[in-house]
């Protein structure tokens, strides 16, 4: 035979109390006499109201009662006990409402919860970080900062679409370090990294807002320039090589060759077949002696 026992209200683990439909208190456990910092016969048949913060009474008269009315239950309020000296402390509360009128309130101190919600803010943000760094690690190119070549064919086709519908152009630029083999054979790949990131910067501070810069091989680069006709990517990629050449990285001097592609505005080409284009104007640019420009029609 199972013998049932009652619980003694005292020792559970919050505050429980019942409030008459005068709202005064008729009934609390210790949890409730130790959160006030008062005896129980202190606080029997006292308004309920003494031990609510004043923002918190606008709340219970304005929301809580009308909706125990209709509901008979509120779960999970957030509102303020009036503890020793008048001390607000934050407490999650649960509210039924009997059938004599009376109601059953259930309230903990929300440290735990308060701690709950931190633990959860910070777990999303530590998400959103590492979000961050894994969409960084799949679309640029770790040593340089730059687009990589998968995020750079997804962005230029957006771009190509995009001049496309306006009847404009845009200019490709493949870009290659020449002789970079005997840079890494020479002074060591370090000193090569250097020239691949000092290259990356000068890209970087050429661009304009809308271009697009990426690394897309050893020693390769791709500039995208939207809006851009022939004679003024001509000029640009000139330019661009020339800054590179009167460049010294650490009393090394290097240059660049450039094939350069403009789209056609009547000639319609998906960029990857821009994009080996261009690759055969850098390799005409190689052929034909390096440090220069070398432009393909469409």
């Amino acid at each position: 035979m199972t013998i049932n026992t009652i619980p003694d209200l005292n020792d559970f683990c919050a505050g429980l109390f019942i409030v008459n439909q005068n709202r005064n208190i008729i009934f609390c456990n210790t949890y409730i006499t130790d959160l006030s910092g008062l005896p129980s016969e202190n606080l029997l048949n006292t308004p309920l109201a003494n031990y609510f913060s004043k923002a918190s009474n606008i709340f219970i008269d304005s929301y809580i009662f009308p909706l125990l009315l209709t509901e008979l239950v509120v779960q999970e309020s957030q509102i303020n006990w009036l503890g020793k000296g008048g001390k607000a402390i934050p407490v999650v509360a649960n509210i039924k409402l009997g059938k004599s009128g009376n109601s059953f309130w259930s309230l903990a101190v929300g440290t735990n919860r308060d701690k709950l919600q931190s633990e959860l803010i910070n777990a999303k943000n530590k998400l959103e970080e590492q979000s961050q760094a894994l969409f960084l690690l799949a679309t640029t190119d770790p040593l340089t900062g730059l687009l990589n070549r998968r995020e750079l064919l997804v962005q230029a086709d957006r771009i190509a679409h995009l001049v496309a519908r306006n009847s404009s152009t845009f200019a490709l630029l493949s870009i290659d370090v020449d002789f970079f083999k005997g840079i890494n054979d020479a002074h060591g790949h370090q000193a090569g990294d250097k020239v691949l990131q000092n290259l990356a910067k000068i890209l970087t501070e050429e661009r304009r807002a809308d271009d697009l810069v990426a690394r897309v091989g050893g020693e390769e680069f791709i500039l995208v320039l939207p809006n851009m006709d022939e004679e003024n990517a001509f000029l640009f990629a000139e330019k661009l090589r020339k800054k590179i050449e009167y460049q010294s990285i650490d009393n090394l001097n290097i240059t660049v060759s450039i094939g350069l592609v403009v789209s056609h505005k009547d000639v319609q080409k998906q960029f990857e077949v821009l994009l080996h284009l261009s690759d055969q104007a850098l390799y005409e640019a190689k052929r034909l002696g390096r440090n220069r420009t070398i432009v393909v029609p469409i």
